[in-house]
This record gives C-alpha cells, structure tokens and sequence, in this order.
C-alpha cells in the first residue's frame, strides 16, 4: 500500500512530445482580438458602402430646392421665357427697336429708377396700328395756291393743320433741320433720350412748341420694347404715376403729351384716368396718337377736363417719298371738310425732304398751327 502510494505520489515524468507541440495552440486572446478586429473591418466596410447613397441623397435633395427656385422665378417672371424665345427665334425683328433695348431689370427695379440711354442709341420709331376702314372723303386734290384775294377781302378762314414729329431727341442734326423749314411744328420729344433737353431749350428758344412724347406699354411688348421711362400695365398706381411725373420733368418746356406706342395701354380706362389725373394738375394737354382703335382717353380726357385731340394722319408710316406726298394731301382734305386736322411725322429724311418740298403750297392751303391751339375741353 506504501508502494503504491508511493507511487502516486511520484512526479510525473516529461511530457510527450505530443502535448508540448499542443500548447502554443491554445491561444484564445489573439483569436478573440482578431475576431474583434475583423467585426470592426466589417463594420467599417458597410460604413464605407453608405457614403455613396448618402451623397447621392444629398444631391437629389439639393437639386429639388434649385428646380423648385427656377420654377418659382419663372413663375413669377414669365417675360423670362418670352425674352429667350424671342432671343432664340430666327423671326426676330431687326428693326431699330429691337436693337435698342433697356437694361434688364426686375419690374420693381424698374420704377424705382431713372433710366439713361447710352450715346450709341439709335431712334425706336412708332409701331403704327392697322390702318383701319377708309373714310369717305373726296379723293385727294393736288398742293396748290387758293384763288387770289386782296388782303381784308371776305372769305372762308383756311382749315387748321398741327404737324407733330415724334421720336425727337435721339439726333440732333435732324431736329435742326426740321427747324430750318420755317414752319409751325410741334416738336414731340422722348425723355431720357441723348439730346432731350438740348433739343427741349433750343426748341423753346426757336419758338416752337414742345410735347413730352411719353412711352407707353404696346401690345407687341417685349418682342417690341417703347424704350426708357415706359409706363408698364405690371406697375402699381404709385410706380405708373411716379414714372410718369420723372418723365414730365425731363422734358423742359413740354407744354403737352402724346404716346409713344401704347397699343395696350391706352385701352385701359383706370391706368389712363391715372394719367390724365398727372396731366390735369400740371396743366398740360393730350393728343391721341391712336395707335389702337380701342384707346379709353378720350373718356379720360372728358372725366378730367384735358385739352384733348387725335391723330387723323400718318404722314410716314411708309417711308417713301410718294406715299408721303400722298398722305399730306389726305391731311389736307380732312382739314378742309372737318375744319381741323392733326397729322404725326417722324425724323426721317424722307418726311423733312417731302415736307421742304410742299411748304411753299401747304402754308396756302392750310393754317399751320401748333398742337396747342388745336385741342379742345370736351
């Protein structure tokens, strides 16, 4: 039994070989910090896969908030797209008015501030209406002189002639010319335009009478544009009258107005009451230049007591020298069988050649007088 327990108690001898090659396996730190490193990589790598879509719904939401901005700038600026249509189409007018535009501004930039035309402007000549049915009258009778009367003899007084020439201001030279023909004209002259006021002084130091020749929306607008100082149908009453007393002001000695344009808004009865109510307290009259058959001034010029007449004839809407002719004599026959007539010329060449031409006879035919004398308080 003491044998035994001897050997029992008898230390072990040396390992196998076996079990000294089993130990260096037995190492479970380093696998769990490796299987803790390896859950991070995963981790990480699915992070990594979440930034593209991330971005990508970044830049979805972004361009949402910009098409929503564009979407809301057009909508409340629709002249934008009518503006790059009429810029992109092959059928755009080329005619000076379309060359000569106003800076870009938004509506309420517009009527708060003044415009100036650059030196290199060129004239933006009427948009002249449809010529509506012919009146009946008797076919025109050729420029000559009256049956001969010794001075103090009795007869009928000669009918009463306002030749207007609108669209002054842009050159000076030709508004000296019109100056040279010694006769009774009535000088309409478009605010902010290079030479206004020169031409406004040396007119009213001539003797002759001046007009502010005020632009107006048309219907045409904005394939058509009337040019710096426009009243707008889009103003507000404050923004429309404030325009409209800057371009009074800008005219010195203006003892008048006519439109420039205004196909659209002369059709307005509120927006010309607006109008008239300006002109009746600066004490200024209106000629019509009746560039739409459904103008409202007359009513206006009736509500407010505003010296008023209209324009019975085009003298140039077809610049040449035949036609012009033409249409002086039709100016005569009207003055003759109503008593009065008004006429609109512009600053071409052609009108101050024709016109240098038939004076001599016209002052014998008709009165030459200015607009002034010719309106009445209806």
């Amino acid at each position: 039994m003491a044998a035994k327990g001897a050997a029992a108690r008898k230390p072990a001898g040396p390992k196998k070989p076996s079990q000294r090659k089993s130990a260096p396996e037995k190492k479970a730190a380093p696998k769990k910090k490796s299987a803790a490193s390896g859950g991070r990589r995963k981790k990480d790598s699915a992070g990594t896969r979440l930034i593209p879509y991330a971005t990508a719904t970044l830049l979805v939401v972004i361009g949402f908030f910009v098409m929503a901005a564009a979407g809301a700038y057009i909508l409340f600026n629709p002249e934008f797209i009518e503006k790059k249509t009429v810029a992109l189409s092959p059928s755009a007018e080329t005619s000076p008015s379309a060359k000569t535009k106003t800076p870009k501004m938004s509506k309420a930039s517009q009527t708060s501030k003044a415009f100036k035309t650059p030196a290199t402007a060129k004239p933006i000549y009427e948009v002249f209406p449809a010529e509506p049915e012919p009146i009946h009258i008797p076919a025109p009778a050729p420029v000559h002189a009256p049956p001969h009367r010794e001075p103090g003899a009795p007869g009928k007084p000669l009918p009463m002639v306002a030749i207007i020439i609108d669209d002054i201001g842009h050159d000076k030279k030709i508004a000296e010319k019109f100056f040279s023909l010694n006769a009774k004209l009535t000088l309409s002259i478009l605010p902010h335009s290079r030479f206004c006021r020169d031409i406004s002084v040396l007119a009213a130091r001539k003797g002759y009478e001046v007009m502010l020749h005020l632009p107006m929306e048309p219907d045409e607008y904005p394939m058509v544009d009337p040019g710096p100082g426009a009243l707008m149908v889009a103003m507000t009453p404050d923004e429309r009258i404030g325009r409209l007393k800057q371009n009074i002001d800008a005219v010195p000695y203006a003892k008048g107005v006519n439109n420039h344009m205004g196909s659209k808004l002369t059709a307005l009865s509120d927006e010309m009451n607006q109008v008239f109510g300006i002109l009746k307290q600066r004490g200024l009259f209106f000629v019509d230049s009746r560039t739409t058959a459904a103008s409202q001034t007359r009513s206006s010029a009736r509500l407010f007591k505003v010296p008023y007449a209209e324009r019975d004839v085009f003298l140039d809407h077809v610049q040449e020298r035949e036609m012009i002719r033409r249409q002086i004599d039709q100016l005569i026959n009207i003055a003759e069988i109503h008593g009065k007539a008004v006429a609109i010329g512009h600053p071409h060449q052609a009108t101050f050649e024709v016109l240098a031409e038939v004076m001599p006879d016209l002052k014998k035919r008709v009165k030459l007088v200015s607009a002034s004398e010719i309106v009445e308080v209806f």
